[in-house]
């Protein structure tokens, strides 16, 4: 008769605790691809919005003062965009000078999650 190995409480402690530390290691890498998602989520609503503006100016001669809405309304934009960080409903800010060509895309989250340097969409 063969003798059969038991599982024992040490081997059970032994697994968990490899469980355990593996997860402790992976853990703060998929929080960071998570934010960078988030990160590169908002940098294509800003590139977007700021693409319509630029193009609402161009068409109509003049200054955009408004929100989104308005450029969906017009058809330059899709779909009015929400920030991806924290609440829902956190619309852009978005506004632009058609003298100066300057354009602002602010997200109202940006305080607490600055835009990093390689996301600022630079000025033509």
């Amino acid at each position: 008769m063969a003798k059969h190995k038991k599982f024992t409480l040490y081997k059970l402690i032994s697994i968990l605790a490899f469980i355990a530390l593996v997860f402790i290691l992976v853990l703060p890498q998929i929080t960071d691809v998570k934010k960078r998602e988030k990160l590169e989520q908002r940098y294509e609503h800003m590139q977007k919005i700021h693409t319509a503006i630029k193009r609402y100016m161009r068409d109509r001669e003049q200054s955009f003062r408004g929100d989104l809405i308005e450029l969906v309304r017009t058809g330059y934009l899709k779909h009015s965009y929400e920030s991806p960080f924290d609440g829902h409903g956190d619309k852009y800010i978005a506004e632009g000078d058609y003298e100066s060509g300057e354009i602002t895309v602010m997200d109202p989250n940006e305080a607490e999650f600055p835009i990093p340097d390689e996301y600022k969409i630079k000025k033509e």
